[in-house]
Protein backbone atom coordinates (compact mmCIF):
# COMPACT_ATOMS: atom_id res chain seq x y z
CA UNK A 1 0.00 0.00 0.00
CA UNK A 2 1.31 3.33 -1.18
CA UNK A 3 -1.68 5.79 -1.35
CA UNK A 4 -4.26 6.36 0.49
CA UNK A 5 -8.15 8.35 -1.33
CA UNK A 6 -9.86 9.64 1.60
CA UNK A 7 -13.67 10.41 0.85
CA UNK A 8 -14.87 13.22 2.92
CA UNK A 9 -17.86 15.65 3.08
CA UNK A 10 -17.32 18.86 1.62
CA UNK A 11 -20.08 20.24 3.18
CA UNK A 12 -18.77 19.92 6.27
CA UNK A 13 -16.58 22.47 7.88
CA UNK A 14 -14.97 19.85 10.31
CA UNK A 15 -14.64 17.54 7.50
CA UNK A 16 -12.84 20.78 5.82
CA UNK A 17 -10.89 21.57 8.59
CA UNK A 18 -9.45 17.47 9.06
CA UNK A 19 -8.39 17.59 5.15
CA UNK A 20 -6.44 20.25 5.69
CA UNK A 21 -5.13 19.18 8.95
CA UNK A 22 -4.43 15.83 7.05
CA UNK A 23 -2.50 17.48 4.31
CA UNK A 24 -0.06 19.59 6.15
CA UNK A 25 0.94 16.04 8.48
CA UNK A 26 3.89 14.29 7.21
CA UNK A 27 2.96 11.20 5.62
CA UNK A 28 5.18 8.07 4.51
CA UNK A 29 1.90 6.91 2.02
CA UNK A 30 0.20 9.28 -0.60
CA UNK A 31 -2.82 11.05 0.23
CA UNK A 32 -5.77 12.08 -1.76
CA UNK A 33 -8.55 13.90 -0.04
CA UNK A 34 -11.49 13.82 -2.07
CA UNK A 35 -15.03 15.18 -2.16
CA UNK A 36 -17.14 12.20 -2.11
CA UNK A 37 -19.92 12.03 -5.08
CA UNK A 38 -17.68 14.83 -6.88
CA UNK A 39 -16.89 13.27 -10.51
CA UNK A 40 -13.42 12.68 -9.27
CA UNK A 41 -14.62 10.12 -6.93
CA UNK A 42 -17.61 8.75 -8.79
CA UNK A 43 -14.87 8.00 -11.45
CA UNK A 44 -12.68 6.54 -9.13
CA UNK A 45 -15.34 4.52 -7.15
CA UNK A 46 -18.44 3.96 -8.86
CA UNK A 47 -19.17 1.46 -7.10
CA UNK A 48 -18.63 3.15 -3.46
CA UNK A 49 -21.66 5.10 -1.96
CA UNK A 50 -20.31 6.15 1.38
CA UNK A 51 -23.48 6.99 4.15
CA UNK A 52 -24.12 10.49 5.01
CA UNK A 53 -21.97 10.29 8.51
CA UNK A 54 -19.70 7.88 7.13
CA UNK A 55 -15.86 8.29 6.13
CA UNK A 56 -14.50 6.02 3.46
CA UNK A 57 -10.76 5.22 2.67
CA UNK A 58 -9.78 3.25 -0.42
CA UNK A 59 -6.02 2.07 -0.16
CA UNK A 60 -4.47 1.64 -3.90
CA UNK A 61 -4.97 -1.84 -3.53
CA UNK A 62 -8.26 -1.86 -3.66
CA UNK A 63 -9.32 -2.22 -0.14
CA UNK A 64 -11.96 -0.19 1.53
CA UNK A 65 -12.17 1.29 5.03
CA UNK A 66 -15.57 2.60 6.12
CA UNK A 67 -16.05 4.08 9.57
CA UNK A 68 -13.59 3.67 12.44
CA UNK A 69 -11.47 1.62 10.03
CA UNK A 70 -11.26 4.24 8.02
CA UNK A 71 -10.23 6.67 11.00
CA UNK A 72 -7.60 4.36 12.07
CA UNK A 73 -5.97 3.75 8.70
CA UNK A 74 -6.28 7.47 8.17
CA UNK A 75 -4.27 7.78 11.58
CA UNK A 76 -2.16 5.25 10.09
CA UNK A 77 -1.27 7.09 6.76
CA UNK A 78 0.28 9.72 9.30
CA UNK A 79 4.09 9.31 10.31
CA UNK A 80 3.38 11.16 14.04
CA UNK A 81 -0.06 9.37 14.66
CA UNK A 82 0.92 5.92 13.17
CA UNK A 83 1.58 4.44 16.99
CA UNK A 84 -2.00 5.86 18.11
CA UNK A 85 -3.89 3.70 15.29
CA UNK A 86 -2.18 0.59 16.18
CA UNK A 87 -3.04 1.08 19.91
CA UNK A 88 -6.85 2.14 18.85
CA UNK A 89 -6.62 -0.96 16.58
CA UNK A 90 -6.10 -3.32 19.57
CA UNK A 91 -8.87 -5.00 20.88
CA UNK A 92 -9.07 -3.37 24.09
CA UNK A 93 -9.11 0.22 22.76
CA UNK A 94 -11.22 -0.73 19.44
CA UNK A 95 -14.18 0.28 20.87
CA UNK A 96 -13.62 3.33 22.05
CA UNK A 97 -12.25 4.18 18.63
CA UNK A 98 -15.34 3.00 17.71
CA UNK A 99 -17.54 5.31 19.98
CA UNK A 100 -14.94 8.23 19.40
CA UNK A 101 -15.30 7.96 16.02
CA UNK A 102 -19.30 7.59 16.05
CA UNK A 103 -19.94 10.58 18.36
CA UNK A 104 -17.49 13.16 16.12
CA UNK A 105 -19.86 11.64 12.53
CA UNK A 106 -22.78 12.08 14.35
CA UNK A 107 -22.39 15.53 15.73
CA UNK A 108 -19.84 17.02 12.98
CA UNK A 109 -22.54 19.82 11.84
CA UNK A 110 -22.99 20.61 15.71
CA UNK A 111 -18.82 20.68 15.98
CA UNK A 112 -19.28 22.85 13.00
CA UNK A 113 -21.33 24.91 13.61
CA UNK A 114 -19.94 25.32 17.31
CA UNK A 115 -15.94 26.49 16.44
CA UNK A 116 -17.27 28.32 13.33
CA UNK A 117 -16.40 25.61 10.68
CA UNK A 118 -17.81 26.41 7.18
CA UNK A 119 -16.19 27.03 3.78
CA UNK A 120 -17.57 28.90 1.53
CA UNK A 121 -19.64 27.33 -0.54
CA UNK A 122 -21.63 26.59 2.34
CA UNK A 123 -22.02 29.73 3.96
CA UNK A 124 -23.05 31.05 0.67
CA UNK A 125 -25.54 28.70 0.49
CA UNK A 126 -26.96 29.03 4.12
CA UNK A 127 -27.06 33.15 3.78
CA UNK A 128 -29.01 32.46 -0.20
CA UNK A 129 -31.68 30.51 2.01
CA UNK A 130 -32.90 33.53 3.92
CA UNK A 131 -33.85 37.33 3.28
CA UNK A 132 -32.83 39.47 5.63
CA UNK A 133 -35.02 42.50 6.86
CA UNK A 134 -33.24 45.32 5.73
CA UNK A 135 -34.91 48.20 7.44
CA UNK A 136 -36.67 51.11 5.56
CA UNK A 137 -35.03 54.54 6.48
Amino acid sequence: MTKLFVLFDPDCGLCEAVRGWMLDQRSSLQIEVIARESPRALALFPDIHPEPDELVVVDDEGSVYRGDSAFIISLYALDAYRAWAYRLSSPILRPFARRAFEMLSKNRKKISDLLALANDEVIARELSRTTPEVPVW
